[in-house]
């Protein structure tokens, strides 16, 4: 996805044609089905964590328009790099992103691709493929999540786990003889779903209450649902969500990166329809009215993008993305959390 904050248009989630290109320099296996999961553990006791530590960073711009949340703060584990993508676990014990290491990887794809193509197994060992990542509470620290760390260079992004450990997320993990063009597909557990499009969807998140996999449509722009997704192993008939979801004028606004709460009951996700001209991206939440959605109200917003909510099962903490100018106008993206009070 990309956005704009009267700068130009800049990436948000796969940085222009990064995603292309990636594709392209991408020769690793496909990981065995169902073996891998989140590779994240589940916990049992998330209070102990937090009494002995609490997250810390530099309180951010960005605002959320409810009472009783604190000031986002940026996350000990962001570097210069380039963080996006969140999802934090439901007890709030792990968090996990896309991690790219190049801090203007929004302007790079060119060189990225060449040194992949060039020498894949030093680009894979430097990162340059951009890989799913993991940091535990309080936040720290982070590291390759193991469904990432296999052999060849692979773009994989925007996981979601689901409450059994299983994981879905974004990959091109495949060999460069079955299909150098392929784009990246959601996948369940290194298992590609035959979502379909062109582009292909991204930014899974499956409500398991409903049975319902909710999807950035194929071009990433709006929001498609598949109902009684697990019913049909994943390959059922797919619809574009139905206004308010989507905004009425889906040409001139993006709406993407959905997040539901456990009981299906409440949407969040991103939209330039409070800003369509400049495309600057806000939170957004809504909630279901029987077979209707409510029309949507503005969760969190900042001076900059701010976009892919995750939020603990106990709608206690939150993570988002934010993009932020560096002092030489180039666009850097982190991940910011916070938390009820």
């Amino acid at each position: 996805m990309t956005t704009s904050t009267g700068r130009g248009r800049i990436p948000l989630l796969w940085v222009g044609c990064i995603l292309w290109v990636l594709v392209v320099a991408a020769c690793g296996d496909d990981a065995a089905p169902g073996t891998s999961g989140s590779g994240v553990p589940p916990t049992t006791d998330p209070v102990s964590a937090e009494a002995s530590a609490r997250p810390v960073g530099e309180p951010g711009t960005a605002v959320v328009h409810e009472g009783g949340w604190s000031t986002p703060i940026r996350l000990g584990f962001n570097d210069d790099g380039w963080e996006d993508s969140p999802y934090l676990t439901r007890d709030g014990s792990a968090l996990l992103f896309f991690y790219h290491p190049w801090p203007d990887l929004a302007t790079s794809a060119e060189e990225v691709t060449e040194r992949l193509v060039a020498d894949p197994v030093r680009g894979e060992a430097e990162g340059l493929d951009g890989k799913l990542y993991v940091s535990r509470f309080p936040f720290v620290t982070k590291e390759v999540l193991p469904i990432s760390d296999d052999t060849g260079p692979a773009f994989e992004c925007c996981p979601y786990v689901a409450s059994d450990g299983r994981l879905f997320y974004v990959s091109n993990r495949r060999t460069w003889e079955e299909d150098p063009e392929a784009l990246p597909q959601i996948h369940l557990d290194g298992r590609a779903l035959e979502v379909g499009g062109d582009p292909p969807p991204s930014n899974p998140h499956w409500c398991e209450a409903r049975d319902e996999l909710w999807f950035d449509c194929p071009g990433d722009a709006d929001i498609c649902v598949m109902r009684d997704a697990a019913v049909n192993d994943f390959a059922g008939p797919v619809e574009k969500a139905p206004y308010p979801v989507n905004a009425a004028d889906r040409e001139a606004v993006e709406d993407a990166q959905p997040f539901l709460t456990d009981d299906c009951e409440t949407l969040y996700i991103s939209s330039s329809r409070g800003d369509p001209a400049l495309e600057r991206l806000e939170i957004l939440r809504l909630e279901r009215r029987g077979d209707r959605w409510s029309e949507p109200e503005r969760f969190i917003s900042a001076p900059t993008p701010v976009a892919e909510l995750s939020m603990t099962a106990d709608g206690r903490r939150l993570a988002f993305a934010q993009v932020t100018w560096r002092d030489d106008g180039t666009p850097a993206i982190d991940i910011y959390w916070a938390e009820r009070r």
